[in-house]
């Protein structure tokens, strides 16, 4: 944590904060996972929507149907189909994640897809929660949800803050865009133990470089949890499929990038042995562990 915040207090850089009207309180779980699936695209499409989102249409779905409401079940399920086509359509015809672009695409296009990963978020957090809040947009259209309508209960705030958060990110991952191609990249990779702990996809593999994207409104304070998490997702690549070398995290409202070698990441952090014999043993204690207590 020492050397992440020496780093994070290095540049002194502003950090782009959102302004919502006032009396309202900026979703700040939302932001944070819409903007990891903005900057995604612009490194790969090849994934165009996550698995998560998927789960959590169909799970909304299934809980509307539960409450004998067919008819907002049959809604939320012709939003996500239209979410997917919208965002399949969108990336085939700006390419975000083209090189030879700007991360920041038109003002018309950017402000779509700002609005499609919001309303990707809002479906994702029914998955990670395993709750249809009552105050959920989705709820509150009801019979009435559609693309449309569900991209209008956007707030233009969030908007907002996201292209800001993307207009940082031009400079600040040029490097790390322009040094991978679309084919090094993969978009919430999920790892050889990952079915082992109930699940875990990190955020962004470009290159070797296993990245955690961090929507912190205080740089500094990253959580020390936040450390384990991404030593866990590296360690939980059992087969070294993705042949890592460096592990870090991207600040994306102050622009910052922050990377170690993974062996010296896993040293900071207290290992005595090399990574992949962490590997080997992590491998090795979930495999003995009784399958219904390992998640």
């Amino acid at each position: 944590m020492d050397t992440y915040r020496a780093a994070a207090r290095a540049a002194q850089w502003p950090v782009s904060l959102p302004t919502p009207p006032p009396g309202v309180r900026p979703a700040w779980g939302t932001l944070g996972a819409a903007i990891d699936h903005r900057l995604r695209y612009a490194f790969t499409c090849q994934q165009v929507i996550d698995d998560a989102v998927r789960e959590g249409v169909a799970s909304a779905a299934a809980w509307c149907a539960s409450m004998r409401r067919p008819d907002i079940a049959d809604a939320i399920l012709a939003t996500g189909r239209d979410l997917e086509s919208e965002l399949r359509f969108l990336v085939h015809q700006e390419r975000p994640d083209d090189r030879g672009r700007p991360i920041l695409l038109a003002a018309a296009a950017e402000d779509r897809l700002a609005r499609l990963c919001v309303a990707m978020v809002w479906f994702e957090e029914v998955y990670r929660s395993g709750v249809l809040y009552p105050g959920s947009a989705i709820v509150r259209l009801a019979s009435e949800l559609t693309l449309p309508a569900l991209l209008a209960q956007v707030p233009d705030y969030m908007v907002d803050d996201l292209t800001a958060q993307v207009q940082l990110a031009e400079g600040a991952l040029r490097e790390l865009r322009t040094g991978t191609g679309t084919n090094e990249c993969c978009s919430g990779p999920v790892f050889a133990g990952s079915c082992a702990v109930g699940g875990a996809d990190a955020d962004l593999i470009a290159g070797r470089l296993l990245l955690d994207f961090k929507a912190l409104k205080d740089p500094v304070r990253l959580p020390p949890a936040a450390a384990y998490q991404l030593a866990g997702y590296a360690l939980l690549d059992f087969e070294d499929l993705y042949r890592l070398e460096q592990i870090g995290f991207y600040l994306t409202r102050s622009g910052q990038l922050i990377t170690w070698g993974l062996g010296e990441f896993a040293d900071l952090l207290g290992a005595q042995i090399p990574v992949p014999e962490l590997r080997a043993e992590l491998s090795g204690h979930l495999a003995d562990e009784d399958p219904d207590t390992a998640a």
